[in-house]
């Protein structure tokens, strides 16, 4: 009897599959970007997909050789249909779990993203923590570009999100769920940073190098595309966000550098008040940093002035340029909405933007300037000078 079981058990254990259906690592391509456009009536599905043989950090690898990237397109008349057709090609199973970011082009931005909620997020392996980007470039030009040293995609800005410690910093990257939460938000809080790509920074030896660089951000009111404002005008937008580590401040003393100042994580409150029935907005703003470099003779306290007057200016014409374009870059509306429902309703009812030039009625900044760097006596303060220690 016992013989008789043995056999039975031996013959059942031989039956089990086990994990016979299951792929091998090296089996399988990794999608690690995801880029979508519309044209001609049709979704453009880019894949970008990289062998991690090549990128793995490993003594074998060789610092600054080539990294090749495979980019899979398919096209369809869904999101859904796009990205199937560059399944359908694919030599080996795609494995999306490690997507790390998605790229949309205006003329799909055009279109809406509603879309991307019930295609792409619905996916069980899709991420609500990917970086979320849209573009002007090319998308073969964005999922091609290369990092510093020839690294691997994985190591440029697009994925590490570097401008959260960059000196450089205006616009920060946005994880996907943080996106669509305010594209669900009234008042037309969406936006969406601008990746692009700059040509003119970097060389290896005398070939140019192209590097990725926040260029601006996209706007939405719901999930339907509004407009587009460049960098240079959404200056005062990064006293807005307190993730933000560094950012440098420059300052004028007669039309001519006084000092730069290296300032971060601002903290940017708002209060309102009604004024015959019209919402006005006052904006306090703190911050603290150090100096960098000063050019002029000036005490700590009369650069902590000249900083929160400049923080002032960039803020107010922001406003106003935003304004103009009838976009909330600031989320004024939407804090509204959260404070005084009923008249966030009843001015949505006179139309989507309520915002007036006169609607900022203040703007307040308190720059702290902790330290002033290593060199003993390099600033005048309102000590003697030798006094000044140093921190």
């Amino acid at each position: 009897m016992r013989k008789l079981l043995l056999g039975i058990l031996a013959a059942l254990l031989l039956s089990v599959q086990g994990c016979g259906n299951s792929k091998d690592i090296q089996s399988m391509a990794y999608a690690t970007a995801l880029g979508l456009d519309y044209k001609n009536g049709k979704y453009i599905a880019y894949v970008q997909v990289l062998n991690f043989s090549n990128i793995a950090r490993s003594e074998t690898v060789t610092l600054g050789k080539e990294v090749p990237i495979w980019i899979g397109r398919g096209d369809g008349e869904t999101i859904s249909g796009a990205i199937a057709e560059t399944n359908a090609t694919s030599q080996s199973r795609l494995f999306w779990g490690h997507v790390k970011a998605v790229i949309v082009t205006e003329n799909f931005m055009k279109r809406g993203l509603s879309g991307l909620t019930s295609s792409l997020l619905r996916d069980r392996q899709a991420r609500y923590t990917v970086l979320f980007y849209g573009t002007k470039e090319k998308m073969e030009d964005i999922l091609t570009q290369k990092s510093i040293f020839n690294l691997s995609p994985l190591d440029t800005m697009m994925f590490t999100a570097v401008q959260m410690n960059t000196q450089k910093a205006y616009i920060l990257p946005v994880n996907a769920n943080k996106a669509f939460a305010y594209l669900n938000e009234p008042g037309g809080a969406g936006m969406l940073p601008e990746i692009g790509i700059y040509r003119h920074t970097w060389h290896e030896d005398y070939k140019k190098k192209p590097m990725f660089i926040i260029k601006g951000a996209f706007f939405f009111e719901g999930y339907k595309y509004k407009n587009h404002m460049a960098m240079e005008p959404l200056k005062g937008i990064r006293w807005r966000d307190e993730k933000l580590d560094l950012t440098p401040l420059k300052l004028l003393k007669n039309g001519r550098p006084s000092a730069v100042l290296m300032l971060g994580h601002p903290r940017f409150s708002i209060k309102i008040r009604v004024e015959q029935g019209k919402p006005r907005y006052d904006v306090k703003i703190k911050t603290t940093g150090y100096i960098s470099e000063q050019v002029q003779k000036a005490t700590i306290q009369e650069l902590q002035n000249e900083a929160a007057l400049a923080i002032r200016k960039e803020v107010q014409n922001t406003f106003a340029i935003a304004t103009a374009e009838k976009t909330d870059c600031f989320r004024l509306q939407l804090e509204l909405y959260r404070k005084h429902p009923e008249l966030f309703r009843q001015l949505m009812r006179q139309g989507p933007f309520f915002l007036e030039s006169d609607s900022l009625a203040s703007v307040e900044a308190d720059v702290y300037i902790r330290t002033t760097g290593k060199f003993k006596g390099s600033v005048y303060s309102d000590k003697q000078d030798g006094d000044e220690d140093g921190s």
